[in-house]
């Protein structure tokens, strides 16, 4: 079925699905109008659906590097209606792992849902059941009441590999765990720690040196709890403490250098009890409150210590570059946004684009510097290159400590979706860039080690759309000659819907003996 008919048949079985009144985020009705509008809408390919798991060799053409050898995962929301209903932002679906396994004759292609708790239950009841963060469960507001023992994981943003498990994490939840060939499920993952002491959002991170892995998660509540969870390299625990926030804000990525953490509490401020009440979801209760500024948390590794505040401008930070330790100086680079309206505000773009509209979407993303002093407790800023960038990666070997290259997608003036990649030297200050095409999307450019070489050497792995063929294929880059463009390309029988976060595992060298 090509995704027109596609679109036709889900509009077809919407038609007379009602949801449940005095609620103000239901799931959307998949309306014939809103298919067609869809199918108009050039990027409407990277929201929708890939219900059909898929398991084939992978169409290869270009050379794939000798060297680039082992697997691919991403992750992102796979499946975004059920019963002809629909969620309400692209964010916002169950997880689906994508494996690219590269070995000596090409690539192998398969796709598996995270079957979470919520995901085995609406499959066997053939509709949505469970409240999630930007659409409530149908059945009004006694059935979304007090929503956050009711809204469950997708495991639908980030995917780990560590220590033989594939793990799957969604927004404050618990991680699934999967098996790293066979893609099965094997289930939620507390890493032995009690469910009431910690929880774990999407982007944690690994000290390439210490080995640690490294996680924040907030408890939402009355009162909200930030939490750190610090475990060894060998999966046990290192150490869990907790800290008051003195903001009710929603938090997607940190930072971490070699000596603190730092959490940015930008004013992306949770209006919670109609939310909690069961009013409206969790994502149509945010609001931008930019006369509050941004509240930085700075916390030391070491847990000794006392953690401290610093104040900045109003900036939205979607997912941080790096920061590294510079004396008594913390540099921290990310991308930040003068305004959310992508995500927060009365049309964002992340909602209408389920609707088949373009939506608001007026300030970009630029590339930003902060100078955190520890000793004065106060920072600067500096813009670092403007542009419109987001899903930046750098070589992680560098992480927490300083680094010369950061790799992005960057979109055309006036776009939101990217169209191309970016790689931005931050001694000189040069950006080399390559794009695909106006009728092309790309996504997270993700940077892979050539394996024995020094920093920054190595390739970028970007899933991208192709509107004219209503394909996806993945592209693979030079890192150091990223304006060249794709060195070879991995072709998918079908699209992808648009998935966020990558991990790759190089494949294990042959054992010689003898």
């Amino acid at each position: 079925m090509n995704r027109r008919d596609f679109l036709k048949a889900a509009a077809v079985s919407a038609a007379g699905l009602a949801t449940g009144a005095c609620a103000s985020s239901p799931p959307l009705c998949f309306s014939p109008d809103l298919a067609a509008n869809l199918d108009r809408l050039p990027y409407g390919g990277l929201a929708e659906s890939l219900a059909v798991e898929q398991d084939y060799a992978a169409e290869v053409s270009g050379k794939i590097p000798d060297e680039l050898r082992g697997s691919l995962y991403r992750n992102g929301p796979g499946l975004f209606e059920r019963a002809g209903q629909r969620k309400r932002t692209i964010l916002d679906g169950d997880g689906l792992i994508q494996h690219f396994r590269f070995h000596d004759k090409g690539v192998h292609y398969r796709t598996r849902f995270v079957k979470t708790e919520k995901y085995k239950a609406e499959s066997a009841a053939g509709r949505f059941i469970y409240p999630s963060w930007s659409t409530q469960a149908p059945g009004g507001w006694p059935a979304n009441f007090w929503v956050t023992e009711g809204l469950k994981s997708q495991a639908g943003i980030t995917v780990y590999l560590i220590n033989g498990r594939l793990y799957a994490f969604d927004e404050s939840s618990y991680p699934y765990a999967l098996d790293p060939a066979t893609l099965e499920t094997i289930g939620e993952a507390t890493f032995g720690l009690p469910r009431e002491e910690t929880i774990y959002s999407a982007h944690s991170k690994i000290d390439p040196h210490s080995g640690e892995w490294l996680h924040f998660g907030v408890f939402y509540g009355a009162t909200p709890r930030l939490h750190i969870t610090v475990f060894h390299r060998n999966g046990t625990l290192n150490y869990h403490r907790a800290i008051t926030m003195p903001r009710f804000v929603y938090i997607h990525d940190w930072f971490v250098s070699s000596r603190y953490l730092i959490v940015s509490l930008h004013p992306v401020v949770i209006d919670f009890w109609p939310a909690l009440l069961g009013f409206r979801s969790i994502s149509d209760s945010l609001r931008w409150r930019p006369e509050q500024g941004n509240l930085l948390l700075v916390i030391p590794r070491d847990s000794s210590q006392d953690h401290f505040t610093v104040e900045a401008p109003a900036r939205f930070m979607w997912h941080s570059i790096n920061a590294h330790d510079d004396r008594g100086t913390i540099i921290a680079d990310f991308i930040g946004y003068d305004n959310p309206d992508h995500f927060v505000g009365p049309d964002p773009i992340i909602s209408a684009v389920m609707q088949g509209r373009e939506g608001e979407h007026r300030y970009p993303g630029l590339l930003r510097r902060y100078r955190i002093d520890t000793v004065q407790k106060r920072l600067t800023e500096e813009i670092l290159s403007e542009g419109s960038f987001e899903w930046p990666s750098i070589d992680l070997r560098r992480l927490g400590q300083p680094h010369e290259h950061a790799w992005m997608a960057e979109a055309r003036p006036g776009s939101f979706f990217w169209n191309g990649l970016a790689r931005f030297n931050l001694r000189s200050g040069s950006l080399d860039r390559y794009d695909f095409g106006e009728r092309t999307y790309c996504s997270e450019p993700l940077f892979i080690a050539r394996p024995g070489a020094g920093a920054d050497q190595g390739w970028l792995l970007s899933e991208c759309y192709d509107v004219r063929t209503g394909r996806s294929f993945l592209a693979i880059l030079d890192a150091e000659r990223v304006a060249d463009g794709p060195l070879a390309s991995i072709h998918l029988r079908h699209h992808a819907p648009f998935s966020y976060h990558g991990w790759w595992q190089a494949a294990q060298p042959p054992v010689i003996t003898g």
